[in-house]
C-alpha cells in the first residue's frame, strides 16, 4: 500500500515538474492531475485496484490554498472599491449566467446527470469546485475533468485573443512575472496560524468546504486591515497546488476513455461561453467603470489568479483590479453554490 501511494505521488510530481518546465499554467496543479491520472489509468487496466488517499492529506493543502487566496487581498482594494462597485455587484448575475448556460450545456448536450452538471459548469477555480463536488456527491472525475479543460482554455485563449486583436503578447507568453519577496520562517508560521484558525472558524460557522473558505475569509479580512502583511513563498504555494493536484488526479480511478473524451469536449465549449460571456459583461461595463474593455474582459474571464494577474501586468493596468473581481468570483461561487443546488438538482429536468 505505501509503495502505491508512493506512487502516486511520484507521478504527481513527474506531472507537475513537466508542466512547470514547459510554462503551463498552474503547472503543479493541473501537471499533478495529469501525472497522476495518467498512472490510475493505466495502473487499473487489469483490474489492479490503488488505495484512497487520506482525506486529511487535501484538506490541509486545501487550508494552506485558502490562505494564499486571502493573502491576495491588500488595503488597496478599499481605495479600488467604490470606483468598481458597478462591476462588482455585476459578478453576481455573471456567476448565475454563466453557471446557468454551462449547466444547460453540460445537462442537454453532455447528457450528465443533474448532480454531476451543476458542479461541472460552476465557475469558480477547480479546486473549490472539486471540493464542494467532494461534498455533495456528484462524479468528482467529471467535475475535475471539465474544470481543468476550462482553465486551460481560458489561459491559452486570453493571451493568443490579445495578440490577434491587439498585434501584442500577454501574459505568461512573454515572460511576465509578479513581483518576488523574501520570506523568512515567521512568515511560515503566520501563515499556517492563519491556516489552522480558518479551519476552526470555518467549522464552527459551517461554513461551505470550510476547511478552504474559512482560512480565506481569515486571510483576507488580516490582509485587508493592513495589521499584517502574508508573504506567502512560492515553494509553499507550489507544493500545496502539487498535493491537491495529485489527490484530484487520483480521483479519476475507474474513469473510462470515453468519459474523459466526453468531459474534455464539454469542458472546452463551456470555457468557449464563459469567454463570450465575458465579452458581453466587458462591453456592457467598460463604460460605466474607468477602466477599457480588454481590462474588464480579463476581469470577467473565469481562469487562474496568477495567470490573470499576469496578463493585467501585460496590458500595462494594475492587477489589482483583475484580482479583486476574480477573488469575488471565487468567493461568491463558493457560497453560493451549496444554497442554489438543491433547488437545482431537485428540479424538473
Amino acid at each position: 500500500m505505501l509503495i502505491q501511494v508512493a506512487l502516486i505521488f511520484l507521478f504527481g510530481l513527474i506531472g507537475g515538474g513537466f508542466g512547470f518546465a514547459i510554462g503551463a499554467p498552474l503547472p503543479f496543479m493541473l501537471g499533478g492531475i495529469v501525472g497522476t491520472a495518467s498512472f490510475v489509468m493505466w495502473y487499473e487496466r487489469h483490474g489492479r485496484a490503488l488505495p484512497e488517499l487520506p482525506r486529511w492529506v487535501r484538506l490541509v493543502f486545501m487550508a494552506i490554498i485558502g490562505t494564499a487566496i486571502g493573502s491576495r487581498f491588500s488595503p488597496e482594494y478599499l481605495e479600488v472599491l467604490p470606483h468598481f462597485w458597478i462591476s462588482c455587484l455585476a459578478i453576481l448575475p455573471y456567476i448565475l449566467l454563466a453557471h446557468g448556460g454551462g449547466f444547460a450545456l453540460m445537462r442537454y448536450v453532455g447528457r450528465y446527470e443533474r448532480n454531476d452538471a451543476y458542479f461541472a459548469s460552476l465557475p469558480g477555480g477547480i479546486i473549490d469546485s472539486a471540493a464542494l463536488a467532494q461534498e455533495a456527491g456528484p462524479d468528482v472525475r467529471v467535475v475535475t475533468a471539465q474544470h481543468f479543460m476550462r482553465i486551460i482554455l481560458v489561459v491559452l485563449a486570453v493571451p493568443l485573443l490579445f495578440l490577434v486583436i491587439e498585434g501584442n503578447s500577454v501574459g505568461s507568453a512573454v515572460g511576465v512575472d509578479l513581483p518576488r519577496e523574501t520570506h523568512s520562517f515567521s512568515d511560515i508560521v503566520l501563515i499556517l496560524t492563519i491556516a489552522g484558525a480558518g479551519l476552526v472558524m470555518g467549522r464552527a460557522l459551517r461554513l461551505p468546504i470550510s476547511h478552504m473558505l474559512g482560512p480565506l475569509i481569515v486571510a483576507g479580512l488580516v490582509s485587508v486591515s493592513g495589521l499584517v502583511e502574508i508573504n506567502m513563498p512560492d515553494w509553499l504555494t507550489h507544493f500545496a497546488q502539487y498535493v491537491v493536484g495529485t489527490t484530484l488526479g487520483a480521483q479519476f480511478s475507474g474513469m473510462s476513455r470515453k468519459l474523459l473524451l466526453r468531459g474534455f469536449s464539454m469542458g472546452i465549449l463551456a470555457g468557449a461561453y464563459m469567454l463570450l460571456l465575458a465579452a458581453g459583461f466587458a462591453t456592457l461595463l467598460s463604460p460605466l467603470v474607468p477602466a477599457e474593455f480588454s481590462v474588464m474582459f480579463v476581469s470577467f474571464t473565469a481562469g487562474g489568479l496568477t495567470e490573470m494577474s499576469l496578463i493585467a501586468l501585460s496590458l500595462g493596468f494594475s492587477p489589482v483590479v483583475v484580482l479583486l473581481h476574480h477573488l469575488l468570483r471565487i468567493l461568491f461561487t463558493i457560497l453560493l453554490a451549496p444554497r442554489l443546488a438543491p433547488w437545482v438538482i431537485k428540479s424538473k429536468p
